[in-house]
């Protein structure tokens, strides 16, 4: 499995993930645009209504005030986290 996310203008030199996939694999792909308008919002408030009745559960790992920014960032950096970080003002 491979997951993979770029961001529009970001270039690694040499490295085509994309060119990379091996003949015969099988590649499925999601595209932000593929749901706009009056679809997207239909999705989005289901997922929505499936977090908050507990279908989906995010891993956080640790919880950081604004002030210990720094801190959260070391802590990503030395790949301590095994979940999302999440920030509060």
């Amino acid at each position: 499995m491979c997951v993979a996310g770029s961001l529009s203008g970001w270039l690694i030199p040499d490295f085509e993930p994309i060119a990379m996939i091996p003949y015969g694999t099988k590649l499925t792909s999601f595209h932000s645009d593929n749901f706009k308008g009056s679809v997207g919002t239909t999705v989005l408030q289901r997922v929505v209504r499936e977090v908050e009745g507990g279908v989906y559960r995010p891993n956080v790992d640790r919880v950081f005030d604004l002030d210990d920014i720094v801190k959260a960032h070391q802590y990503m950096e030395n790949n301590e986290a095994t979940g999302k970080l999440v920030v509060l003002p």
